[in-house]
């Protein structure tokens, strides 16, 4: 490890330490993801090699809210054994909706090598059977999902989400999975900047998404 190595990475533990401080959430650090003691990040880029580190949990605005800064080596080219290092910045909500939210994944074209590389189970879909959606997130996004949950995920995600996902996240990926909102943003040494965009782009997420679960059925 090169000095100007250390001294970066204790700047970003620094920068991760004052931010989670700063909106009450408790800091970890490094864990093992092997350990029972602190409830392990999944999403699409969980594996058996991954590390996490600046692990960050606690309660924002009465969410459940962690944090952490994972990387990982992942084959993007199987046919050519090519591999890339994967640095991700990662922040999860928890919905409070009792429904089942359906699993999907909304992935920034940026992105695309890391999901395909990392994920299989779902494929592509077409949004457009319900509503008409904001031509910037048609054209930046691509969305993951069981064709079966098509229509409830456009019950989900509405066109003024849209609009705000495609002008306001700035290349963050989104998955949604065990009701469990996941942002991904490749950063290795996020500034605080960019923590409290990530932060406020997934609560913002949880609350809209809570407040489409909570109107009626016939009120669509």
């Amino acid at each position: 490890m090169t000095p100007g190595h250390v001294v970066k990475s204790r700047i970003t533990k620094r920068t991760m330490m004052q931010f989670a401080d700063k909106v009450g959430l408790v800091y970890f650090g490094y864990v093992d993801q092997r350990d029972d003691e602190h409830r392990l990040i999944r999403g699409h880029t969980v594996s058996e090699t991954h590390q996490d580190n600046h692990y960050c949990v606690g309660s924002v605005r009465d969410y459940d809210v962690m944090m952490v800064l994972r990387n990982d080596t992942i084959a993007t080219s199987l046919e050519h054994r090519e591999e890339r290092r994967c640095h991700w910045l990662i922040v999860t909500v928890d919905v409070h909706t009792k429904s089942d939210l359906p699993h999907c994944y909304i992935g920034h074209h940026s992105r695309d090598h890391a999901f395909k590389a990392s994920f299989e189970p779902l494929s592509p879909l077409a949004l457009g059977s319900l509503h008409e959606y904001s031509h910037r997130f048609m054209s930046e996004y691509s969305l993951y999902a069981k064709a079966t949950h098509a229509l409830e995920i456009e019950r989900m995600i509405t066109p003024q989400m849209s609009e705000v996902i495609g002008t306001h996240f700035e290349g963050a990926s989104i998955e949604i999975e065990d009701n469990t909102i996941f942002l991904y943003v490749e950063s290795p040494r996020p500034s605080e900047g960019v923590l409290e965009k990530m932060l406020s782009n997934a609560l913002w997420l949880a609350e809209c998404i809570d407040s489409t679960y909570s109107m009626p059925q016939s009120a669509e």
